[in-house]
């Protein structure tokens, strides 16, 4: 808003809409749009005054103060912020690589439950089994809001099996204790199967698993 003279900014990303992940549950069931939920950076760099490289930062040279771009010649720099996010990775457990699809890159994500849901608009009578691997605020957030979504389509709440496997003794575990409970009879009246201190230690899928 106050621009500081002689100063240039540069924003590097990889894709032209930013998600906002708080809002990825919501936008999960269906209550607010793609445009609502996502950040136009080519807009955001106009306002600001930005020039925006829709590219991917691969490597830095720290001795030259240069960022490396997949797609073009490296941008110098005099302050560097890197605000990449977090992945949840997947090398830790057996299968998830090749059967789990990560919450993040949201990108990635999303474009996975499209599919899902297409397949199942496809075929609202075949059963369908989700599991989440999570039981913090994010992961009870999605197993609601996909339970929502998927309700609305499949024909009979029974054709949807949606478990909940979570390590701690409860959900939510830095809230209070009250919030923790409350949550998971929310999730049982969904007929969300909440599996508390389990440690998921391989992913493997059967046909009809996700």
């Amino acid at each position: 808003m106050k621009p500081l003279q002689g100063v240039r900014l540069i924003l590097i990303s990889d894709v032209v809409y930013a998600p906002y992940s708080g809002m990825l549950p919501a936008h999960v069931a269906g209550f607010y749009s793609f445009e609502e939920t996502h950040i136009d950076l080519r807009r955001l760099a106009r306002f600001a005054g930005a020039q925006f490289y829709l590219d991917k930062a691969i490597a830095l040279d720290l001795k030259s103060n240069l960022v490396l771009c997949a797609n073009r010649p490296p941008v110098s720099f005099d302050y560097l912020s890197l605000d990449i996010g977090s992945t949840p990775t997947k090398v830790t457990v057996p299968g998830a690589a090749d059967y789990a699809i990560a919450a993040k890159p949201v990108p990635q994500f999303l474009n996975a439950w499209r599919q899902i849901l297409a397949k199942v608009a496809r075929n609202p009578s075949h059963p369908l089994r989700i599991g989440i691997v999570g039981g913090g605020a994010g992961g009870v957030e999605l197993a609601l809001n996909m339970q929502a979504a998927l309700a609305r389509v499949l024909q009979h709440p029974q054709y949807l099996a949606l478990h909940l496997f979570h390590r701690g003794h409860a959900l939510v575990t830095g809230q209070s204790r009250w919030v923790g409970d409350r949550l998971t009879s929310i999730l049982k009246k969904r007929a969300v199967t909440v599996h508390l201190r389990e440690n998921v230690v391989e992913n493997f899928a059967k046909q009809g698993d996700l």
